[in-house]
């Protein structure tokens, strides 16, 4: 009887025991991290911030002009929200009639926005909220390859203007955007002055202006020191005063000869995309490859063998 009554104390207090334990019971998160410009990384205005994913973290409390699409007439898809499309379905944001996800052209082109906020997602999705400076909207933008070339960051405009405006510019020969239409191809080493930096509506990015002397206005696309097609005077001189007039002018003008240095190389072309193992002469060597067609020889750091095809690796 006694051990009966042993086990049936010891039984309930188990029983209480386990009827009053608690759980420290965690909601799933939704893997979303905000930036607001409490938290915002620092952001470097020599780069635009559609080049990397990496720069969205960078936007809150800078300022996106939204120049638009060359062709919009069914207006964007799968781009603008009222709601944060990375948390479940989000009402498209002045959708357009007839269609699915599509955002009215002339809801978002030529507007101006404030960056507020950039959610990331553990998969590497971003969204920014956007706040329309005229209406005061809040907008989310999704990302996407579509559009995100037709923002201009205000502060790369204005880092690039103040880099860039005033400064002499040489042509490489390359064929370039005129300003108010069309292509040219440009006579290498001709001297052109940047003018300007201008956005036009429905293009991609903000570009400088460049005049010749015959008045001639040319498209130079910025990209940090470097200006798209040409090289500017400064750098040139720099390098002339490096590496004398010969190698110097030929590193500038991106021309390579046999016997510069594996450093001549690289400031000229930069990194190749390809690096082979290979026999120069019977001795080892390199296969240098670059996209714009070079094969390039190296053997002990100096340029021995020089090819460019009419085609890109």
């Amino acid at each position: 009887m006694k051990a009966y009554y042993s086990l049936t104390v010891a039984i309930a207090l188990l029983t209480t025991s386990v009827a009053h334990a608690q759980l420290n019971i965690v909601a799933a998160g939704d893997g979303i991290v905000e930036y607001s410009r409490e938290n915002a990384i620092p952001y470097d205005s020599l780069a635009p911030f559609h080049q990397s994913y990496e720069n969205y973290p960078k936007l809150p409390g800078q300022t996106l002009f939204f120049q638009g699409m060359k062709n919009d007439a069914n207006g964007y898809v799968n781009a603008f929200y009222t709601a944060n499309p990375l948390k479940g379905n989000a009402p498209v944001y002045h959708k357009m009639e007839n269609r699915v996800g599509n955002t009215a052209s002339d809801a978002v082109v030529g507007k101006y926005f404030d960056v507020v906020k950039v959610f990331c997602q553990q998969n590497s999705r971003y969204c920014l909220l956007l706040r329309e400076q005229k209406t005061g909207d809040e907008i989310y933008y999704l990302p996407n390859i579509a559009t995100t070339s037709n923002f201009v960051c205000i502060g790369n405009y204005e880092k690039m203007k103040q880099l860039h405006v005033g400064k002499t510019f040489y042509a490489l020969g390359k064929r370039i955007g005129l300003v108010g239409g069309g292509t040219m191809q440009t006579k290498e080493k001709t001297e052109y002055k940047a003018i300007d930096m201008a956005v036009e509506l429905h293009d991609n990015g903000a570009y400088l202006i460049l005049e010749d002397i015959n008045k001639q206005r040319l498209k130079g696309i910025p990209y940090g020191h470097i200006v798209a097609g040409f090289v500017a005077k400064n750098r040139l001189d720099s390098l002339v005063a490096r590496y004398g007039k010969n190698y110097g002018e030929k590193i500038a003008f991106q021309q390579i000869a046999e016997g510069m240095s594996k450093e001549m190389l690289i400031e000229s072309l930069g990194e190749p995309i390809k690096k082979e193992q290979t026999i120069f002469k019977e001795k080892p060597a390199e296969r240098w490859r670059y996209p714009e067609g070079y094969t390039i020889g190296v053997q002990n750091n100096k340029v021995v063998s020089v090819r460019k095809d009419s085609y890109y690796w």
